[in-house]
């Protein structure tokens, strides 16, 4: 058996390449991570008429067990949002398949880590370690997020923040600035609702959405699902004359706090 791990991309079934269409109409089971993508609504139907094929949404329990490998079928494809090894979650995939002796083929695709400079005008080469946003409850606030973005700023690097999921959407932003401000309570650290941040909303749909604002700002606006949040350093001289193009000269120089 040959599992096929695809990424769409994120523009839902217009991101799919011709070689991934090719060898989704050879497959006898498709399988959708709906655990850690988020896909456009037409998603479903699209890819119906695109391939001629139906295909099964895999919860995190399928996910986690592994129960879509044990599918019986010469060729399977697992078709995940954005790039398939964004998410920690489908290397786990990887390992099982190797344990099973299940042969794996990855086809990459386009990720919102790829997409941000472009959307933002920041450098690639500034970014520094990617930070994820959990849910949290009583008996797990973590504050390794926060530290990993101060980190960031002190080395002067930009923070990509992901955002966790909950319900097939992602946190709202009302959601993330209480999560933020829970940590900032147990960690003594304060002060970064006052940083600037660019919030990129459904990158590559056509309502995409690309604000510049002081974070607390901007996660008390009702945020489109999917987004990411970049919260940049000092930009460079490069960096800020891209940003200017992208959002407007006043309104770089008022969000970065330049005269």
């Amino acid at each position: 058996m040959i599992l096929h791990i695809m990424g769409s991309g994120l523009r839902g079934i217009r991101s799919l390449t011709t070689e991934e269409i090719n060898v989704v109409k050879k497959c006898e089971r498709i399988f959708v991570d709906s655990y850690t993508s988020i896909f456009p609504d037409s998603f479903v139907d699209d890819f119906h008429n695109l391939s001629g094929k139906d295909f099964i949404f895999l919860t995190r329990e399928n996910i986690e067990s592994f129960s879509f490998l044990r599918d019986k079928g010469e060729n399977i494809a697992l078709i995940v949002s954005g790039d398939p090894f964004m998410s920690t979650t489908h290397f786990s995939i990887l390992r099982e398949c190797r344990n099973l002796g299940i042969e794996v083929k990855i086809y990459e695709n386009a990720s919102i880590i790829g997409t941000i400079p472009g959307r933002t005008g920041l450098s690639p080469y500034r970014t520094g370690t990617v930070v994820s946003i959990p849910k949290i409850d009583q008996n797990f606030i973590p504050v390794s997020p926060l530290k990993k973005i101060l980190e960031n700023r002190k080395n002067k690097l930009h923070s990509t923040i992901l955002i966790d999921l909950s319900g097939g959407k992602n946190l709202s932003g009302h959601e993330v600035r209480d999560i933020f401000e829970r940590m900032m309570e147990k960690s003594g650290e304060y002060g970064i609702m006052e940083m600037p941040s660019i919030i990129i909303e459904r990158a590559g749909w056509p309502e995409e959405r690309a604000c510049l604002n002081r974070l607390g700002d901007n996660l008390n606006r009702d945020l489109m699902s999917p987004y990411a949040i970049v919260i940049p350093s000092e930009p460079d001289y490069n960096e800020l004359e891209n940003m200017k193009i992208v959002f407007g000269e006043e309104r770089t120089k008022s969000i970065l706090g330049i005269i």
